[in-house]
């Protein structure tokens, strides 16, 4: 430390502040040493990060002055770095913390905070490599070790996660966070009991762990233990209350009420509204036979602007929408994907809602009782193959192909529910051998294409699918105009089945069959968007897709301005 002798008693004693807490006096003494050398870029560093939780504004401004001081202060970099990153200015923030391990390499926060903004914009194999380091440099840092199984989770390695989350029980033996990453890892190797046990160890350290709640209510529903589920994400709901995701710039355009339910039929909006505009309010409905919560309550609501009905699942979702509609009616603000529309996509419905569009082909589908289901096997009246799967499931969770009818009864034993959906299965292999998915948006009833899974087995998701270089030249040309890809037919039937939907927001999964026709998967508003690719690997989906986002950002403020416009006027006619 370069000071002269008679400072270096007075930084001591500042110092000694900050390792005994004593916050106020350490400002204090740091303000005084400040005032005596304004140059001091030691204190300006240190002072900086006293302020940095109470009033990051006055920390940002301090380290600026550090960096502007000496660009050598690569402390003050990595700290400035933190603060740009909790704006979710990432690529501002990589830059500084680039400038920091360049001028300070052994530092490991700095390499771990890399990663994180590396991580949030995509660069998945860059934010390992920062992970990586920061672990080489401090193999005990159990930040970086949870950062980097969160990342191996989210890059399909769950093994690889589920060790690196064991490396941070190992060094805290009580971390809720780390028994809820491992119940995670465990979940996505498909092993359900262990991550039962783990989400409930976690709760055990942490009843408040919104987390494990979730993932544990998820595994419950994977084993069929559809009771205990139901109570677990029950109590997620009731715990979560009334949670409000602040705007993460200086003024949000508008304050967006979320509607839920607590079960697993809501839409994923997490990528859905841009946090840069919208402030985000979040309830969740409890199931019937249980009471409302009051803090959830009409009343004791913080202002909001407008409703969106997050309740997308027209199955696992039927049991709220009466509580829904309820809570809606004289709310005095727009609400889109009002709740009674939602009822309409249920799958069995969709050929009634959507039948006789040219173009278009729907697959025979019934909603059948588990004992019905048993006994049409039993005749053998139906074509097979089929395929079979519980109501509300996704994701291919529980999806099978029976190739005759004497496999049902081993299937519904495997998978108890008392209800399934069996439908006719359709050959949609194209011409080249390979199985297209195609999942387009639907925003103010307009089209945008989200994406295309191309595999070599008729059960295509896009996160099984392994995007080769030709199959993401195929997948850019259709976000880039996918009616080049839909011919004007196929197109015409896309568009036709957005207007039928006649839903704020929704989407459909489909398939172009040999004959041109659109076949139909799904659709309802339940379809994910999110931007988590790496923009390396697919710099074209982070050209394109954002088009949704902003599409759903006019259509807030749109609305919101249209409803104050009618406010407006009703005020002048009243006056």
């Amino acid at each position: 430390m370069h000071m002269p002798t008679s400072r270096r008693a007075e930084f001591l004693a500042a110092l000694e502040h900050c390792w005994f807490g004593r916050q106020t006096e350490a400002e204090a003494a740091f303000e005084t040493l400040i005032a005596q050398n304004p140059d001091d870029g030691e204190s300006l560093t240190l002072l900086a990060m006293l302020r940095m939780e109470r009033d990051p504004d006055a920390a940002e401004a301090l380290l600026s002055r550090c960096v502007a001081l000496s660009r050598a202060n690569f402390f003050a970099l990595h700290y400035l770095g933190k603060l740009t990153q909790r704006r979710a200015d990432h690529r501002a923030a990589i830059d500084l913390f680039r400038r920091a391990a360049a001028g300070n390499p052994n530092f490991a926060p700095t390499h771990n905070d890399l990663g994180a903004s590396l991580h949030e914009i995509g660069e998945r194999s860059q934010a390992l490599a920062a992970f990586d380091r920061a672990i080489a440099i401090d193999p005990d840092y159990t930040t970086a070790h949870s950062n980097r199984g969160l990342l191996l989770a989210e890059m399909r390695r769950p093994a690889e996660a589920r060790d690196a989350f064991r490396r941070v029980i190992a060094a805290t033996s009580e971390s809720a966070d780390a028994w809820q990453n491992i119940g995670t890892a465990h979940y996505n190797l498909a092993e359900f009991d262990q991550s039962i046990a783990a989400c409930r160890r976690a709760i055990a350290l942490d009843p408040s762990h919104l987390d494990a709640y979730a993932t544990l209510a998820q595994a419950l529903g994977r084993v069929h233990r559809i009771a205990e589920a139901d109570q677990v994400r029950a109590e997620w709901a009731r715990r979560q209350g009334v949670l409000t995701a602040p705007c993460e710039s200086s003024r949000a355009d508008a304050r967006i009420l979320l509607i839920g339910g607590a079960e697993f039929c809501n839409v994923p909006t997490q990528h859905l509204f841009d946090r840069h505009r919208f402030e985000i309010v979040s309830i969740y409905l409890m199931p019937p036979g249980m009471p409302a919560d009051p803090a959830t309550s009409r009343e004791r609501l913080p202002p909001f602007d407008i409703v969106f009905n997050a309740i997308g699942d027209a199955d696992r979702g039927e049991p709220y929408v009466s509580r829904a509609l309820e809570f809606c009616r004289g709310l005095g603000r727009p609400i889109l994907n009002a709740p009674d529309r939602i009822a309409q996509t249920r799958r069995d419905r969709l050929p009634a809602l959507l039948g006789e569009i040219p173009g278009l082909a729907i697959p025979g589908i019934r909603r059948i009782a588990r004992a019905d289901l048993v006994a049409l096997a039993a005749t053998d009246e139906a074509r097979w193959p089929k395929l079979l799967r519980p109501i509300g499931s996704h994701g291919g969770d529980d999806l099978k192909r029976i190739e005759r009818p004497d496999e049902v009864a081993a299937y519904v034993d495997a998978v108890p529910a008392d209800e399934y959906y069996l439908s006719d299965f359709c050959d949609f292999r194209s011409l080249d051998g390979y199985f297209r998915k195609y999942r387009l948006i639907f925003v103010d009833r307009a089209v945008y294409p989200y994406h295309v899974a191309i595999a070599n087995d008729w059960l295509v998701h896009y996160w099984r699918a392994e995007m080769t270089d030709w199959m993401k030249q195929e997948e850019e040309e259709f976000l880039a105009d996918w009616r080049s890809v839909f011919s004007p037919a196929a197109a015409a039937a896309v568009t036709e089945v957005a207007r039928r939907l006649d839903l704020d927001y929704a989407g459909m999964d489909c398939a172009i069959l040999p004959d041109g026709r659109v076949l139909l998967f799904e659709a309802n508003a339940t379809m994910l968007v999110h931007l988590k690719e790496s923009r390396a690997e697919f710099a074209y989906k982070h050209a394109y897709v954002p088009r949704i986002i902003e599409a759903m950002t006019a259509l807030v403020n749109q609305r919101v301005a249209r409803a104050d416009a009618a406010v407006g006027e009703a005020r002048s006619a009243a006056a």
